[in-house]
């Protein structure tokens, strides 16, 4: 079953959702930032996870039903600073459809202090045609902390998560909503020295033209798994980024973040892989991660704003 999902269309349980993640690993971060204990190579897994508590159940649904191989798209909306938990969800009664023209509200939730509205959408953001099939459709979802202006959408393209914010927009009654770029105010040096581990590849933009853009990266064989030369301690790239005629587009490499979930294979911590688009405010996990990654992650970025 794709993630994330829709809790008004589906009935699967936080059990099912599991086993159907397509590897172990997954499992186990799931498992691990639920703070349960669970050999998810065992021959009982199965019968464990069904032994589970009310509240067990309840702690894996939330690190999973939103979470996934996310790309993350950042906003700016100074109107969420009035929004409160009970002022969200009480609206969700008066939610109206838009049909096959567009993006729809299917609900909104409370969980982890947070607010997340579930979003129905056009592949293509908007839909002119009459009708649509559900194929041509895609479940995006927005969240944010009340009392903040961090928007974080959750949505494979920028065509849909601009969507997504339209329909949230609408819905909350605010206006104002802008892309975060990762470029300005010094954003890029508080990100990095608050997350990034190092990077494999670069892709930089000469300040004149935006679609001409050159590459540089690390020989495959010197980045492998979960560990990387960092490009930008060659001292090549380093005088290539002080240069005022160049910008970092776009970046792919490791980062870290505070989260209790740890490498089966040695006592590292785990550290997502993920591509980074500076210009853009989107950030894309290359692997599954749980809630508990997304939601500090999401926490560096409003920090590092």
């Amino acid at each position: 079953m794709d993630l994330p999902i829709d809790p008004t269309r589906t009935d699967a349980s936080p059990q099912e959702l599991l086993r159907d993640l397509p590897s172990q690993v997954g499992r186990r971060r799931v498992l691990q930032a639920a703070d349960l204990s669970i050999d998810v190579d065992g021959r009982g897994f199965a019968e464990t996870l069904d032994e589970l508590s009310q509240i067990e159940v309840r702690r894996v649904a939330s690190q999973l039903r939103f979470a996934g191989a996310r790309t993350v798209h950042y906003y700016r909306v100074d109107g969420l600073r009035q929004v409160t938990l009970d002022g969200a969800t009480g609206r969700v009664d008066d939610i109206s459809s838009s049909g096959a023209y567009g993006p729809e509200i299917q609900t909104a939730v409370r969980d982890h202090d947070r607010i997340y509205v579930v979003c129905d959408v056009p592949d293509t953001g908007t839909q002119t045609q009459l009708t649509v099939s559900d194929a041509d459709r895609t479940t995006t979802v927005a969240t944010f902390e009340p009392h903040t202006s961090v928007l974080t959408v959750r949505a494979p393209d920028d065509d849909t998560a601009d969507a997504t914010v339209r329909a949230v927009m609408d819905y909350l009654e605010i206006d104002d909503a802008s892309r975060i770029s990762f470029l300005d105010g010094g954003f890029r040096g508080r990100f990095e020295d608050a997350c990034v581990a190092g990077y494999s590849t670069l892709r930089l933009q000469t300040a004149g033209d935006r679609h001409e853009a050159s590459r540089i990266k690390v020989r495959p064989e010197e980045s492998e798994g979960d560990s990387l030369n960092d490009v930008r301690v060659d001292p090549v790239v380093s005088d290539i980024l002080e240069r005022e005629d160049i910008r970092l587009d776009e970046a792919e490499g490791l980062v870290t973040v505070a989260g209790e979930i740890d490498l089966p294979e040695s006592d590292s911590r785990f550290r997502p892989r993920v591509t980074i688009g500076f210009s853009g405010g989107r950030v894309r996990f290359e692997q599954f991660v749980p809630e508990q990654i997304l939601l500090e992650f999401d926490d560096v970025v409003r920090d590092s704003l």
